[in-house]
């Protein structure tokens, strides 16, 4: 996969996925990542050992930030494409959030999560590969 890196001035980084003929002749409408234009960085993924994902089904726009009202510090979201369907129930979007809680700083003593990923794997459709496993 071709991605392009677009570093913006108020510090996001964003990753955009440029498509190729071999992507669209393997697309899949099945795939809930199909739809992911690219994946925007609220901080430094280079500093970050793993971050937990969640699937939003509940937004509003393809592309506007995204957060969750339950207090974790939200990293990084994916905006999607300009034709990404609507749920056909809730006329909502599905997109992903990347986000962490504050148990996950480096002073802590927790495991990682089974469900987190290592952030300088994720790209837009792609989940992402697990991060090395071991204690903080």
């Amino acid at each position: 996969m071709k991605t392009r890196r677009i570093q913006h001035e108020d510090g996001r980084t964003e990753i955009v996925r440029v498509l190729s003929t071999e992507d669209l002749i393997a697309w899949s409408d099945e795939d809930p990542l199909a739809y992911e234009k690219s994946i925007v960085w609220l901080e430094d993924i280079g500093d970050l050992d793993y971050v937990r994902v969640v699937r939003v089904n509940c937004a509003k726009s393809r592309r506007g930030p995204l957060s969750l009202n339950s207090g974790e510090r939200v990293v990084g979201y994916a905006k999607l494409m300009p034709d990404a369907p609507r749920d056909t129930k809730t006329q909502r979007f599905a997109r992903r959030l990347f986000y962490l809680r504050d148990v996950d700083g480096p002073d802590t003593e927790v495991s990682i999560p089974e469900t987190a990923v290592d952030p300088r794997s994720v790209l837009p459709g792609i989940f992402g590969e697990a991060p090395v496993s071991h204690q903080r």
